[in-house]
């Protein structure tokens, strides 16, 4: 297979995967096509579906020592207004170089990118590590069915590879300007302020939960996280809702309703968040309710991290970025296993928008960078 032919290889597979349609948590039979391409390749399925989750693990034993896996997901974010769109989510279209449609960058191209990679180097007969696809359809909806089960799955199979390649798109402005070779963790609190209802020309019968509530969000929102880890950002909460009142100008609300999305850096801990809002609630009335939603996680530099940016200077001439930055993602699932993970994937400047779409040139770009990290992996 010549590189033209590899680069069209990339695009048409893209094309038929953004074809169909699979808001979160659908696969629209996404897996089962991933299947049918790499079965003759040598790869054998196995399904982990759960609640009605897709789950898929593809395996092709390979000639050389050590176990690569591939990380990824079906499932994309809703389209939001399809009027906005310049051409329909799902339509796939190929235009002045630019393919257009939901899952372009978010992370159909990427799962595509990895499989014109491999149907590559299999045409060349070349001697390979073993290698893993671990595809899910619940990442951008609730994660609790998704990758997390793949991953039981493996370990009760003793069948956990060596690294793995998550394909989110970490890139900026060029392909392999960074990876994320670790994330924040993420908090999440519900807090219910309980107070009395009222009119306001009566205050004294009354009980404001808006009141009882301003000095311990201010608290909270003013809170000193202390020093970040290096290669981290900051600890940093936000109170992203706050619900009050029943829409009338002369009623005192009984129950105000806040919630916090607080994103951490290893420096600190669940334990430790927890305690500190826990104490400044300590005089007021309220319910709290955590949801440890993600682990902060970090691959340390060294052999694997080494060797991806190397592939990725080879292909590019960038020195990559090594990045901890953005939201979470389901390497953290495989990294609390022991497993290193590093993120590397298309450009990210249109992910979860109306009109989500990648150059194609991208396409080319990545598939070269992951046959390079397939061909120089070593256990």
């Amino acid at each position: 297979m010549n590189k033209q032919e590899e680069m069209s290889c990339a695009l048409g597979l893209a094309v038929q995967l953004i074809k169909r349609e699979s808001p979160t948590p659908e696969d629209a039979d996404c897996q089962l096509f991933i299947g049918r391409k790499l079965a003759p390749l040598g790869f054998v399925q196995t399904s982990v579906d759960v609640n009605g989750i897709t789950n898929s693990i593809y395996t092709r034993v390979g000639e050389k020592e050590g176990v690569l896996a591939f990380a990824g997901h079906t499932d994309v974010v809703p389209t939001g207004p399809v009027e906005g769109w310049q051409h329909a989510p799902f339509d796939a279209v190929v235009e002045d170089g630019v393919l257009h449609g939901r899952g372009a960058q978010d992370m159909k191209g990427g799962i595509a990118c990895w499989m014109a990679a491999i149907m590559q180097l299999c045409a060349t007969y070349e001697p390979l590590p073993t290698l893993q696809l671990l595809i899910t359809s619940d990442e951008e909806g609730e994660s609790v069915d998704g990758t997390i089960r793949i991953v039981e799955y493996l370990q009760a199979h003793d069948k956990l590879p060596d690294a793995v390649i998550v394909g989110e798109p970490s890139c900026s402005a060029k392909v392999g300007d960074t990876i994320r070779r670790g994330r924040r963790g993420v908090i999440q609190v519900r807090m219910t302020f309980h107070g009395k209802q009222g009119h306001s020309a009566y205050p004294d019968d009354a009980d404001n939960a808006i009141h009882r509530a301003a000095a311990p969000l201010a608290a909270i929102a003013g809170i000193d996280w202390g020093k970040a880890v290096d290669g981290f950002p900051a600890t940093s909460c936000q109170i992203t809702n706050f619900n009050a009142g029943t829409g009338a100008s002369n009623v005192i609300p009984g129950m105000a309703e806040a919630f916090l999305d607080i994103r951490y850096n290893p420096n600190n801990s669940f334990e430790e968040i927890k305690a500190l809002i826990e104490e400044i609630c300590a005089d007021t009335d309220v319910s709290l309710d955590f949801d440890h939603v993600a682990t902060a996680f970090s691959t340390p530099d060294g052999k694997f991290l080494d060797m991806v940016c190397d592939a990725i200077e080879d292909v590019t001439g960038i020195q990559t970025v090594r990045d901890t930055g953005g939201g979470t993602s389901d390497g953290r699932f495989l990294a609390a296993a022991g497993v290193p993970v590093a993120e590397l994937g298309l450009t990210n400047d249109t992910i979860h928008q109306v009109n989500e779409r990648v150059n194609t040139h991208e396409l080319d770009t990545l598939t070269e960078i992951y046959s390079k990290i397939i061909t120089t992996f070593e256990a």
